[in-house]
């Protein structure tokens, strides 16, 4: 535990830390305390727990006195996002894609766009992010994708991308400062380039994803919640009849720094239990929750809670009933929650109190004034969104009428500039925060010494104070960032390669240049940000330059035929070779390369 640390930045924007127990201690923290229990002759679990649990603090972002109360609101939007653009969420989303036009046509063929799902996904917005997707559409007259059909949405939607992209590169290159520009203009040379990397950043799943939470985040957050109040309850009045929005505009871009954005899948028999929203790693790392300053979900599969369903020709998807998987949230706040704890860890109750009301008659949303609960039925592209702090649930879904639909729910934590930054490095559900959090669990699992073996391992305040545990997990990360590169530097090999093999069997008669196979080879990895195009020109600069020197002579053997024939030995050549490598510069990107077949070494 690091009890001694504190956030210097929560009291300048409006948070104060102060202690907070919710019944739940961190795998992290818990092994410590039964270290400690161990040693002072105490190994009841239930000691463990209350120990942590002592230990834990919140952030109060609105810290109310006795002249002030605090108001708490729950909005609702119907309709918050192009149909099209739901569905994309769904696809991106789920594992399983119905056999008819409910979901998606299997008829229908779309090879502009290949969506693929995964469950859950998580990313990080930052409200920068949001307002360039507004602005640019708005500069370019894209704020609206107008199409029928969903395939032909998809292909305007990749084409709007691309160009955005494009966009985005030139726009962030003026930025850049001096020692940075003269990778960026040589990126920039040819609007080829720009073009070719666009459509290549699309091919990646988590890209789309992350494009998608942009568009919903500037749509939802920054659009629509400071222009309407939606259908709204407060903690004081209930359900209103004038309008009230939840925030303004200008103070939401003031306030955030970003969005956590995540999305999961849920078939009958899943549910969420009681809770309130928080940013998992510091709580991981430190036993102290910090709420989001706001919090919301859009639902996205054709689904809803209402009996009375309606068939519409027109819509883009026919929708299916469910029984449960309502949202439901209490308007008490922290409040309640620190009378039932973390998934009812302090009350016993995991649904915090909750009772199942009837909102498939109506369809609307149903709020029980002597418990404060509010039960939100599921309605496709139906967005939410509350205080950070308010505890909620999603009841268990019995029944869904068609096999195949699952409901997917895309989540989103507005973080503040405190910790904002902080949570973008590893969000929620996202592959960065599952790697650090198997990272924790991995390192807490190994035993420390005879004494805690049964126990696991230390918690991350003992690393951090054993400076030789410390050193040797820093050069660890080296060697991991070295054998890396390795692989990288491996793959980039391959990749030169197999683009110039491709060309010597195509039809093609001229050349490639370098700045061809840069433009081609390099473009940088989502996790490690390798290779940019800079690091593709140094790596065939090299390629070319050590050919003669290396175990395998430069020769490079074609097992697959590529090339035309398979099994062939090549070699890499400079077309023009007058003083490519002169005056200890890169090679040119306007030099020619080719291959030239070769015999292989004698065995």
């Amino acid at each position: 535990m690091n009890s001694d640390f504190a956030f210097p930045a929560f009291e300048s924007h409006g948070g104060r830390l102060e202690p907070f127990n919710d019944g739940h201690c961190p795998e992290t923290f818990r092994c410590a305390q039964s270290a400690t229990s161990a040693e002072s002759g105490g190994t009841d679990e239930s000691t463990t727990v209350s120990s942590c649990t002592d230990t834990a603090r919140i952030v109060r972002y609105k810290c109310p006195t006795e002249s002030d109360s605090v108001e708490n609101e729950v909005h609702i939007y119907n309709d918050v996002l192009n149909p099209h653009h739901v569905q994309m969420l769904y696809e991106a989303t789920a594992s399983t894609k119905h056999d008819s036009n409910d979901i998606i046509d299997s008829t229908i063929t779309t090879p502009c766009l290949e969506l693929t799902g995964e469950s859950p996904w998580g990313t990080y917005v930052t409200v920068e992010e949001a307002l360039d997707w507004i602005n640019w559409t708005k500069m370019n007259g894209k704020c609206n994708i107008d199409t029928t059909t969903y395939e032909d949405y998809l292909a305007s939607w990749k084409d709007t991308l691309i160009e955005f992209y494009k966009w985005q590169e030139q726009h962030k290159s003026t930025l850049l400062s001096d020692e940075k520009k003269d990778e960026r203009s040589f990126r920039a040379t040819r609007t080829g380039d720009l073009l070719d990397r666009a459509k290549n950043r699309l091919e990646d799943m988590d890209t789309i994803r992350h494009a998608l939470a942009v568009e919903a985040v500037a749509k939802f957050f920054i659009e629509t919640i400071p222009s309407s109040s939606g259908d709204f309850v407060t903690s004081s009045q209930q359900d209103q009849s004038t309008n009230k929005e939840l925030y303004a505009e200008s103070g939401f871009l003031k306030q955030a720094h970003g969005v956590a954005v995540w999305a999961l899948s849920s078939r009958p028999g899943a549910s969420v239990q009681y809770h309130i929203d928080y940013a998992e790693l510091l709580r991981y790392e430190y036993n102290v929750t910090v709420p989001p300053l706001w919090a919301g979900t859009i639902q996205c599969s054709a689904l809803c809670n209402n009996d009375q369903i309606t068939q519409d020709a027109e819509s883009v998807n026919s929708t299916k009933r469910m029984v449960g998987g309502e949202f439901c949230v209490n308007l008490r706040g922290l409040e309640h929650y620190a009378e039932h704890g973390y998934k009812g860890m302090i009350s016993g109750d995991p649904i915090g109190g909750w009772k199942s009301s009837d909102t498939a008659t109506s369809g609307v949303h149903h709020v029980d004034s002597s418990t404060n609960w509010v039960t939100i039925p599921y309605t496709c592209n139906r967005g939410i969104v509350h205080n950070g702090d308010l505890p909620h649930l999603s009841a268990p879904i019995q029944h869904i009428d068609d096999d195949q639909l699952s409901r997917v729910i895309v989540g989103f934590n507005v973080f503040g500039h405190d910790v904002g930054a902080r949570v973008a490095k590893a969000p929620e559900h996202s592959r960065k925060f599952r790697r650090q959090v198997k990272l924790y669990r991995t390192t807490l699992s190994a035993p420390k010494d005879n004494k805690s073996r049964s126990n696991g391992g230390m918690d991350l305040s003992q690393i951090r104070k054993n400076k030789g545990l410390t050193k040797l997990l820093v050069l660890a990360k080296r060697e991991r960032v070295k054998e890396q590169l390795r692989r990288d530097q491996k793959q980039l090999t391959c990749n030169i390669w197999n683009h110039l093999l491709s060309h010597h069997g195509s039809a093609e008669k001229r050349h490639l240049c370098v700045g061809d196979i840069v433009e081609k080879c390099g473009i940088p990895n989502n996790e490690s940000g390798w290779p940019t195009p800079v690091d593709a020109h140094v790596h065939l600069h090299n390629m070319l330059k050590q050919r003669d020197s290396t175990d395998d002579g430069g020769k490079y053997h074609d097992v697959d035929g590529i090339a035309g024939i398979c099994g062939a030995y090549y070699k890499m050549i400079v077309v023009d070779d007058l003083e490519s490598f002169t005056r200890g510069n890169l090679i040119a990107a306007s030099t020619a390369i080719s291959i030239i077949g070769c015999e292989s070494d004698p065995v």
